[in-house]
């Protein structure tokens, strides 16, 4: 019997998936569709097929990054890594690392493709930001039901830890102000987890 109209073909999602792993690779904010097309070495009208338009291909490429980072983000917040002190270094100095072997470049394309797109923008942040800032609020709270942090707005908290380092990852690689004015990340790191302790550390009570 043959194929129902409208209806995928047997391989369609496995092709899809070779796609998303090429485009992953080499997809850029100021790509067109066409350009896209060529970097997945298929014709515009192949790429239509599968992902509709261009905002389409930026789905799909954030939704394989998430699922690829979805084991490191589980280990960021969930992970017995001693007391909190160390245990937010190695989270940030995790991100420092994931950053530099690709997770950089994921967000300038979200960054870039995404500020100011109504359509892109949201899936960026559903796909890659709100994820990495959940793991890290999942991280405080861990710290926060062990008693060692106190009790606040974890989204919040979340925030200002995770925040400088990134602008110090898109100033130093991004933006290559390494080149300008270098910054030692894993001071800087160091530096900041004991401010971010220092403000928010259960206090012992006073005699």
């Amino acid at each position: 019997m043959g194929r129902r109209s409208g209806s995928k073909n047997a391989d369609y999602l496995k092709s899809k998936e070779k796609l998303v792993e090429r485009l992953s690779a080499s997809a850029t904010a100021e790509a067109s569709f066409r350009v896209l097309a060529e970097r997945a070495k298929v014709s515009p009208a192949t790429l239509r097929h599968y992902f509709q338009d261009r905002e389409g291909v930026f789905d799909a490429v954030f939704s394989h990054h998430r699922k690829k980072g979805q084991p490191y983000m589980q280990a960021a917040a969930q992970a017995d890594v001693g007391q909190v002190r160390d245990a937010l270094r190695w989270l940030l100095k995790g991100v420092v690392s994931g950053w530099q072997r690709g997770l950089g470049a994921v967000h300038g394309l979200g960054l870039g493709a995404g500020l100011g797109d109504a359509r892109v923008g949201p899936s960026y942040v559903n796909e890659i930001l709100e994820p990495t800032l959940q793991s890290v609020e999942a991280r405080l709270q861990r710290h926060i039901d062990l008693g060692e942090l106190k009790k606040t707005h974890v989204r919040y908290a979340a925030l200002a830890l995770l925040s400088p380092v990134v602008l110090g990852l898109i100033h130093q690689q991004g933006l290559f102000g390494a080149k300008c004015r270098p910054l030692d990340l894993g001071a800087f790191i160091d530096d900041h987890v004991e401010h971010f302790v220092g403000a928010y550390a259960v206090r012992a009570p006073s005699r």
